[in-house]
């Protein structure tokens, strides 16, 4: 008997390569065996011998346990992400595309408890130099990226900025980061512990860059937090507090 299990993960797109699917839910049908141990693989749609997926499942179920293994459609490693019993759990690994019989280069290393992501995670460049350090705890991101160019020498992150200003029987607050970029979310409330971004903030309205809501003349402290992508691809989390 057919039965669906979903699997979310993250894939960021790597260009000049034949590449996996976007991040998005893939479901499997896993056909489960008799006893012990087994591998599952699954073909690319597109493809009757280029192996995507070798998803390791305890027979006669379909668990998950063991490292699965995920491919490029030209044949090199992708990913390896361990599963213990069903959960993620360990360091999960990315590679960039490689040639034939070359060994991969780690992209990223994601550590998970229980299925989220917790702890350090980082990426290299292509040469392995680290190219980012960045927080997770339960699945939520945290402020703090650390990025780093090729050199060694660590990129200068962008700095909040706000402003507050009378507008009748509100104060208008307005965002923005010093860098000027114009694709910026931005949000309002308490991160959790002061530094991990919780997922039900209320977002601002943006205009050209710039966040703006309206508050209470009553209102004593407010937390904006802005959340962007970097030129490497990551996810940079900046928070301020103003106290009026």
């Amino acid at each position: 008997m057919k039965s669906c299990l979903a699997l979310l993960f993250i894939v960021f797109i790597l260009g000049g390569c034949n590449k996996p699917k976007p991040q998005q839910e893939e479901s499997f049908e896993l056909k489960p065996a008799s006893e012990g141990m087994t591998i599952v693989t699954r073909l690319y749609e597109n493809s009757t011998t280029a192996v995507e997926y070798e998803i390791p499942v305890i027979k006669g179920t379909q668990i998950k346990h063991g490292i699965q293994k995920r491919y490029y459609q030209h044949g090199s490693l992708y990913s390896e992400i361990p599963y213990v019993a069903g959960n993620r759990v360990g360091i999960a690994y990315t590679y960039y595309p490689a040639a034939a019989k070359e060994e991969p280069i780690v992209w990223k290393e994601q550590p998970y408890v229980n299925n989220n992501l917790e702890g350090i995670c980082k990426r290299y460049h292509r040469d392995g130099s680290l190219q980012a350090e960045y927080e997770y705890k339960n699945g939520l991101p945290a402020i703090g990226l650390k990025e780093y160019y090729k050199s060694g020498t660590q990129v200068k992150q962008p700095d909040l900025l706000l402003s507050k200003s009378r507008a009748g029987k509100y104060y208008l607050i307005k965002s923005r980061l010093s860098n000027n970029k114009k694709n910026v979310d931005y949000f309002i409330g308490d991160l959790i512990e002061g530094k991990y971004l919780p997922n039900n903030l209320k977002s601002l309205q943006v205009k050209n860059g710039t966040g703006e809501i309206l508050l209470p003349l009553d209102t004593r402290k407010v937390t904006i937090t802005a959340v962007m992508q970097t030129s490497y691809q990551n996810q940079y989390i900046v928070s301020k507090t103003l106290s009026f």
